[in-house]
């Protein structure tokens, strides 16, 4: 392909994926029209825009809160290898305290059919807990929220591709913003709920040497591989029940709430509305088609407790009320190869019904995982740090 032809299809690309996000005047253009064709990324390379307002959807009424409440920054991410623009929201560290000899990064993955705003909750309450000095980064997922295709023919939802999606994220996050901070104290913490849970365990193998030696724990939250099994056949009845349009977005918060899908109605005025796009009716439809993700299913979750297990970091698992385990997490637990929590008053989205608990459940872990914070006390009052 000439380099006229490379830029006028990757212009064009840009220039749909921009109208599909409909993005708000605070937000840049995500890639800008240059003379020289070198200036356009490559196939494999990032683009960003950035989106520093406070202004998310016009779902959102004045008395819902804002993306702005719980993050710091909201940026579209365009990966032409993946074929998406992704909808990320994240806070990077601001450093108060100098002695402190570990920064935590948690790098989160939702589940089907959710968003990156699943987690607003659980950043604000990591705030309460760590101050600035943390990190925290999610998004929404390849048929998700406001993350969108630049070309929609043949988009597929293996295992596999949002595990590449991730990967590719954390490498993009990385290098645009963590590699300014001072690399012997940046610790990276996976945290997936559902299918992000096994996109977590599948994601650390695959991350590149650099980024993997500051990868210190796996918490999966809420997923069993037999039970979730049983969960997709049954998906057809759930779906068919499940409504997918409603009048307002109130109406949409008062049915999850009274259907027990979101305990908290802090957390549901955040989360809630990302699931949902205006249609020119006034009516809200849900924008997750999660029939289309059928033929992919059977990907999702095979081998999940081995891999969970297996994984050579520190791992947690957190689960929501009775949910069984099976033999893979059975032998796993009895072997200590991995820390169980169990919250009996949760519902399946734990960060959204108890983020008071969740995070402090991550904070316990982070500091008991990462070796750069634990210090030994002699006999002769020095610490000596292994």
């Amino acid at each position: 392909m000439s380099g006229n032809l490379q830029r006028e299809a990757l212009l064009k690309n840009f220039e749909s994926a921009g109208k599909m996000l409909n993005t708000s005047e605070s937000k840049s253009e995500v890639i800008e029209e240059s003379d020289d064709v070198d200036e356009l990324p490559i196939i494999g390379s990032y683009r960003n825009s950035s989106a520093r307002g406070s202004k998310n959807t016009d779902l959102n009424g004045p008395e819902l809160p804002e993306w702005s409440d719980f993050f710091v920054m909201n940026e579209t991410v365009g990966l032409l290898s993946r074929n998406f623009t992704f909808n990320t929201y994240f806070t990077t560290p601001q450093i108060t305290d100098s002695k402190q000899p570990s920064i935590p990064i948690f790098l989160t993955h939702h589940g089907a059919g959710s968003s990156g705003l699943t987690y607003a909750p659980l950043a604000k309450t990591l705030k309460e807990e760590l101050g600035t000095n943390f990190g925290i980064f999610s998004f929404d997922a390849r048929g998700h929220g406001q993350t969108k295709p630049l070309d929609p023919a043949n988009v597929t939802y293996y295992l596999d591709d949002f595990v590449t999606d991730f990967v590719e994220l954390i490498v993009w996050l990385y290098e645009n913003y963590l590699k300014a901070f001072d690399q012997s104290k940046i610790s990276l913490i996976l945290v997936g709920h559902s299918l992000g849970g096994s996109v977590c365990a599948n994601t650390y193998e695959r991350l590149p040497e650099y980024i993997k030696k500051h990868t210190i724990g796996l918490t999966m939250l809420d997923i069993v591989e037999e039970v979730a099994k049983l969960v997709l056949t049954t998906m057809d009845r759930f779906l068919s029940v499940t409504p997918n349009v409603f009048s307002t977005v109130k109406e949409a918060i008062d049915w999850y709430q009274s259907h027990n899908y979101s305990k908290l109605k802090q957390s549901a005025e955040i989360s809630v509305p990302s699931l949902f796009t205006k249609t020119k009716s006034g009516k809200i439809v849900r924008i997750t088609n999660l029939k289309s993700f059928q033929p992919f299913w059977d990907t999702w979750l095979d081998g999940l407790s081995a891999k969970f297990v297996s994984v050579p970091i520190s791992k947690l698992l957190i689960l929501a009320g009775n949910d069984n385990l099976d033999k893979e997490l059975i032998v796993g637990q009895m072997q200590g190869k991995y820390q169980l929590i169990v919250f009996q008053d949760s519902g399946h989205f734990v960060q959204e019904d108890v983020p008071k608990k969740i995070a402090i459940s991550l904070v316990d872990f982070w500091r008991r995982s990462d070796n750069k914070t634990v210090s030994i006390k002699t006999n002769w009052g020095s610490n000596i740090k292994p």
